[in-house]
């Protein structure tokens, strides 16, 4: 995804028919990303973790094989279709952190979360060097060495998949029964969760993706682009090694006000001025480490909050939010970076952070006010 990241907005920018319409690929790889999560997260409920992990890797390859088409034919639409396959991939590459979380105890389950995140890291560093390494190896069809690459990467996933060893949980009978679904998804816990994660992630995929755009029109080169991006997606993994210990500690809900709080700073930032190492470098690595906080944290207070025999229909639910809320704000970075500029977006991106930290004092009130 940090590849796809660094090149999609880019190679959008130059074959969009409109360029508002520039950042609809990274829309396409939002939208297939919440179709996707229901079904696959049922699919692994019913034929177990790794099969569903080799569907997925399979998709990816065949987005990377549609993105070489799109380099070669010039095709917009085609680039779609390829973000569109690996939103899918990387919708089922994300029940990971839920795998981790049921073969962990119960006292581990947010370290396992986090440290099951932390592997991004390798890919802050892998995926934009790859994307600027990869793309010149065909000297006539810029880009295409990238596409490429990407296959290489998903076939070295299907060795590792083949190592995962995790509890079978088809067929596993619970203590205790599933709750129906409407009080399940309406208890206010539950609701807060899929809420911080949800918009978490839509303002760093707000960002994220008009950032190549904006770095590249204040007339810095791919390779500034794609250096921002890696330090990104090195924020967005790399407090990994401490994030779960952080929950266990002051508890989920304070490390994602923690992470609201680093997204305001990292909009001032932005909005400060457009030199690459005082303001876009800080800004995007700030944006990484408040996002890790609040959907590590999210997703281990959503965890907290629901039984076992209910974990796939209540994950499906949370990925379909999260994603979906997800496409909306990739979908409408390219639109409001073309027709208002970078500082509006950067404004716009401040009212859901604003959202997310009014929901969780409310949610701290009432829960101060609750009888004991």
């Amino acid at each position: 995804m940090s590849l796809l990241f660094t090149v999609a907005a880019v190679i959008g920018y130059s074959l969009a028919p409109d360029k508002s319409l520039s950042t609809l690929p990274v829309a396409f790889t939002m939208i297939a990303m919440m179709a996707t999560t229901a079904p696959s997260a049922l699919m692994m409920s019913r034929f177990g973790r790794r099969v569903g992990f080799w569907i997925g890797s399979g998709i990816g390859m065949v987005g990377a094989v549609a993105g070489m088409g799109t380099v070669y034919w010039g095709n917009f639409w085609l680039l779609c279709v390829a973000c569109a396959c690996i939103g899918s991939a990387n919708a089922i590459a994300m029940q990971y952190r839920f795998a981790a979380a049921e073969a962990a105890p119960p006292e581990f389950r947010s370290r396992a979360i986090s440290l099951t995140m932390l592997g991004g890291l390798a890919a802050a560093f892998v995926g934009p060097n790859l994307a600027s390494f990869a793309r010149n190896w065909f000297d006539t069809v810029p880009f295409l060495g990238t596409f490429l690459a990407l296959i290489g990467i998903q076939f070295l996933l299907v060795l590792a998949i083949s190592q995962l060893r995790l509890p079978d949980m088809r067929g596993t009978k619970h203590d205790e029964p599933a709750r129906p679904l409407r009080v399940v998804i309406g208890q206010p816990a539950v609701i807060v969760a899929m809420i911080a994660g949800a918009l978490g992630y839509a303002v760093m995929s707000f960002v994220m993706t008009a950032t190549p755009l904006a770095i590249l029109d204040c007339n810095y080169e791919f390779g500034d682009a794609a250096f921002i991006i890696q330090w990104h997606v090195v924020g967005m993994y790399a407090p990994g090694f401490f994030t779960g210990n952080l929950i266990r500690r002051f508890g989920a809900l304070g490390i994602i006000q923690v992470g609201a709080v680093l997204n305001l700073i990292c909009l001032a930032f932005g909005l400060a001025g457009e030199d690459l190492i005082d303001n876009f470098w800080p800004s995007l690595v700030l944006l990484g480490v408040g996002w890790n906080f609040m959907f590590v944290g999210a997703t281990t207070f959503l965890t907290e909050n629901y039984r076992p025999a209910e974990q796939a229909r209540v994950q499906a639910i949370n990925e379909f939010v999260v994603f979906g809320t997800v496409a909306i704000a990739s979908l409408s970075a390219g639109s409001i970076y073309a027709g208002a500029g970078w500082s509006t977006l950067l404004y716009s991106a401040a009212l859901p952070v604003g959202l997310v930290m009014l929901v969780l004092a409310g949610y701290a009130l009432r829960r101060r006010h609750q009888p004991a």
